[in-house]
């Protein structure tokens, strides 16, 4: 007979920030850091952390998406193998949508774990009960937290001279301006005054990388340009999240005059 399981909910965006303190116990630390939508599935990317006394060599959940009132949207299985000590796992599943129905990913409010199996290393399959009562005598337990909420607070803009545009910090006012999701970290396009040179770029579009690397802040964001630029680039890549979608642009580089161009002189 199988054990019964336990059910966890995640709350995207209601539920506050835990405190710095509890991120220091033990236990199971389950985190939704990303969505995204493709098609007609809707990818919800876990992150896993173990705060248990040993390795985690296998870990599946049921889980159920659901909106803010409450209604079931979509289901899928979580699964991942092997998760080292205080060594962060991140793994995506998918559950159905209609096909191009950005609407129902971003509707998630709220992810329900129901636990299927647990097994520590040197255990077996005992099954999760078992790993229950491990997390309790470790002094944990299995708990999810918010990651990529989106905070309460003034906007800072930079302008990013190489490119021209300039950007903004996410805030929950530009979040609801242009319907981004809180589950989602990354910079927003506040203005272009030359889109030719953006190739692709709009107002309000979440830029989360650029060159393949995150940019949660927007000293992150000046770094790389900056570095592109020493590089020798011409342009730099973004992934953009626009109407719940992921998009790859180019983003060009603006026209200058060095002093070796346009300045013969001396």
């Amino acid at each position: 007979m199988r054990a019964a399981r336990t059910i966890v909910a995640l709350l995207l965006a209601v539920a506050a920030p835990p405190a710095a303190a509890e991120t220091a116990e033990s236990g199971l630390v389950v985190r939704i850091v990303g969505s995204s939508l493709s098609g007609d599935s809707c990818h919800l990317s876990f992150q896993v952390r173990n705060r248990l006394f040993g390795d985690l060599s296998r870990f599946v959940a049921d889980f159920t998406a659901r909106s803010a009132t409450g209604a079931e949207i979509g289901q899928g299985v979580f699964a991942v193998g092997r998760v080292r000590r205080l060594q962060p796992f991140q793994r995506v599943a998918s559950f159905s949508v209609p096909q191009g129905n950005a609407a129902a990913c971003r509707a998630v409010a709220s992810v329900e774990l129901e636990i299927q199996s647990c097994v520590l290393d040197g255990t077996g399959d005992v099954g999760v009960a078992y790993c229950e009562n491990a997390f309790r005598s470790d002094g944990g337990d299995i708990r999810v937290e918010l990651a990529g909420q989106v905070p309460d607070g003034p906007a800072e803009e930079l302008l990013i001279d190489d490119l021209g545009i300039t950007f903004s910090n996410l805030t929950r006012a530009l979040a609801t301006a242009h319907d981004i999701s809180g589950t989602v970290q990354g910079l927003v396009v506040v203005t272009i005054p030359q889109p030719a040179a953006a190739r692709g770029l709009r107002e309000g579009d979440l830029v989360v990388e650029v060159d393949q690397e995150r940019v949660p802040t927007l000293d992150d964001l000046a770094g790389l340009v900056g570095a592109a630029r020493d590089r020798g680039q011409k342009s730099v890549l973004c992934m953009v999240v626009r109407d719940g979608e992921r998009h790859w642009l180019v983003a060009h580089f603006l026209a200058e005059t060095t002093p070796s161009q346009g300045d013969s002189s001396g």
